[in-house]
C-alpha cells in the first residue's frame, strides 16, 4: 500500500472503497505540483475535480465584480476539496492559489462518478461534508458581516501564532493578501498594525510580527464575539 493510499484509506468517501479500487485511483490520479501564489484553478473556469491536499497550504478567493479579491478559507495539508464544476458544470464561482509550495493529487469527474455509483455509502459523505462547508460558510459570513475589522483582524493574527511556535510570525502575507481575508483594504489594515503597535499590543518590523501583549489582542476578538 502506497503513503497516498494509505492516507486516503481514511478520508470521507474514500474510506468505503476496497483496498483494490483505492490502489487503482492512485495511479488514476493527477499530481500538481505549484510554487506559492501560483493558481491551480481560476474563478470562471469549469474545473470538474476533486483534491486532495498532500502537502502545503491552498486559499479559496473570490473576485467581486468591483475588482476585490475576498479570501473566504484555507484547504489545509491532509483535507479533501470537491470542486463545485464537479456536481454542476458549471464555472468555479472561486479560485484557488497557493500559500505555499502545494502538492496536490485530483481526481475528475469521469473518474469518480462511477465509483461513487457503484459505492453508494460513500455518497453519503458527500452531503455531510457540503452541510460541514456551509456551516463554516455561515461563520465567515457572520464574522464578516458583524465583526469590526480591527477584532477580525485580531483573530487574524491570534490564528496565524497559534501555528507558530515563537511569540512571533513571519511577515510572509502582503498587506492585500490579508486585507482579502478580512474584506477591507490594504490602507485599513496598515493603519490597524501601526495602532496596535502604538497601543503597545505588536512590535512590527519590515520581517516579523511580535506579540508584545496577546490578552489584549484576545480581549479584541472576544468582546466582538459577544456582541454579535
Amino acid at each position: 500500500m502506497t503513503d497516498l493510499q494509505q492516507e486516503l484509506s481514511s478520508k470521507e468517501v474514500f474510506r468505503h472503497f476496497p483496498g483494490e479500487e483505492l490502489s487503482r485511483l492512485v495511479d488514476w490520479s493527477l499530481s500538481r505540483k505549484i510554487s506559492r501564489r501560483e493558481y491551480l484553478c481560476h474563478q470562471g473556469e469549469i474545473w470538474p475535480y476533486i483534491l486532495f491536499l498532500e502537502a502545503g497550504q491552498l486559499s479559496w478567493s473570490m473576485l467581486s465584480s468591483g475588482g476585490k479579491v475576498h479570501q473566504l478559507f484555507k484547504i489545509n495539508t491532509g483535507e479533501i476539496f470537491w470542486a463545485h464544476s464537479f456536481f454542476d458544470d458549471q464555472p468555479m464561482p472561486g479560485s484557488l492559489k497557493a500559500d505555499k509550495t502545494v502538492l496536490a493529487h485530483l481526481w475528475s469527474k469521469d473518474v469518480m462518478l462511477p465509483l461513487l455509483m457503484k459505492y453508494p455509502k460513500a455518497m453519503w459523505d458527500i452531503p455531510k461534508k457540503l452541510t460541514s462547508t456551509m456551516r463554516n460558510a455561515r461563520e465567515i459570513i457572520y464574522s464578516l458581516a458583524f465583526q469590526p475589522v480591527a477584532s477580525r483582524l485580531a483573530g487574524f493574527l491570534l490564528d496565524n501564532l497559534e501555528s507558530s511556535q515563537y511569540d512571533s510570525i513571519e511577515r510572509e502575507m502582503t498587506l492585500e493578501e490579508i486585507a482579502s481575508v478580512l474584506a477591507t483594504s490594504a490602507e485599513v489594515v496598515c493603519r490597524l498594525l501601526y495602532q496596535f503597535q502604538a497601543d503597545g499590543i505588536l512590535k512590527i518590523t519590515r520581517t516579523q510580527i511580535s506579540f508584545e501583549d496577546q490578552t489584549a489582542l484576545e480581549k479584541l476578538q472576544t468582546l466582538s464575539r459577544r456582541n454579535l
